[in-house]
């Protein structure tokens, strides 16, 4: 079981992940061990997977060696589209066939720009843009996905995170998965990011430990700043610092006549009309 999330930034791309494998035979798992899902490949490239371990060490070995190919490919996607097709076809030569168990994500340069590609499903590419930057994979999307659609709510309402804010964003919402899913999912958390700067020189790296913790505190903090401002509301201290509320303005001009009132009169004929009575009480 796994949660990857990558993010694809304003300035690069920020892929994160946990560390827990599980192997199975067949449909059962038989085990828990911990070990690296992102990988830094020739290029540079970055590389995460989700799923079967045999069958993403294949993909991993077919996308470092043909990292070569990327620059003269006439569109970003046309390197995913190709890594599919010989993938699959390697599968199937293999007796693989439909029992495709492996979903990645593949995170190079091209045309002077970072690219981000997912590889959902039958591992079918899907390049992640300004408008869709954000992916979770691995049986933790389940718990993921609505905290990523929170966060990017709550952070990134001016659209991208620039790859400081991804990186927290992303380690955050590992941990998330990390605290609420039943079993499977597990630390450490792991971190890699890649950049293109304005000469188009690619640098991919792996963030070493210290500097994934440091964002951990910031989840820490964050966590603290939301239970203060929960206090605040409580104790009413909150509403100290809100504004006035705004007086209306005066009106302009001269005052407007109003409309002649008039004096409704029932004539005793009236079906509405009511006439006391001796006795002090009234009748229609």
């Amino acid at each position: 079981m796994t949660v990857i999330v990558a993010f694809h930034c304003s300035d690069g791309v920020v892929i994160a992940a946990d560390s827990m494998l599980t192997p199975s035979m067949g449909s059962i798992a038989v085990g828990h061990h911990h070990g690296r899902k992102i990988s830094v490949l020739a290029g540079p490239q970055l590389f995460a997977f989700a799923g079967d371990q045999g069958q993403s060490a294949r993909f991993k070995i077919i996308a470092e060696t043909s990292h070569a190919q990327i620059p003269a490919q006439a569109h970003a996607i046309n390197h995913p589209l190709w890594l599919s097709a010989t993938v699959i076809q390697q599968f199937q030569s293999t007796g693989i066939g439909g029992a495709i168990n492996v979903n990645t994500v593949l995170a190079y340069g091209h045309g002077g720009e970072s690219q981000c590609c997912i590889f959902e499903g039958p591992l079918q590419p899907r390049l992640l843009d300004e408008h869709h930057y954000y992916a979770a994979l691995g049986s933790g999307k389940l718990s993921a996905d609505p905290f990523l659609r929170f966060l990017a709510d709550t952070f990134c309402q001016n659209g991208r995170p620039t790859l400081r804010e991804a990186i927290f964003l992303a380690a955050w919402t590992v941990q998330h998965v990390i605290n609420t899913n039943p079993g499977g999912v597990a630390g450490p958390i792991r971190i890699a990011t890649l950049q293109v700067d304005d000469g188009g020189n690619i640098d991919a790296r792996e963030l070493p430990d210290d500097e994934i913790s440091e964002h951990q505190q910031a989840i820490d903090s964050a966590a603290d700043a939301l239970r203060a401002w929960r206090d605040g509301i409580q104790s009413g201290g909150a509403a100290d610092d809100a504004p006035e509320p705004p007086v209306p303005p005066e009106p302009s001009g001269p005052p407007k006549q109003g409309l002649p009132s008039k004096t409704l009169s029932l004539k005793p004929e009236s079906k509405y009309f009511v006439s006391p009575r001796p006795d002090g009480e009234c009748k229609a």
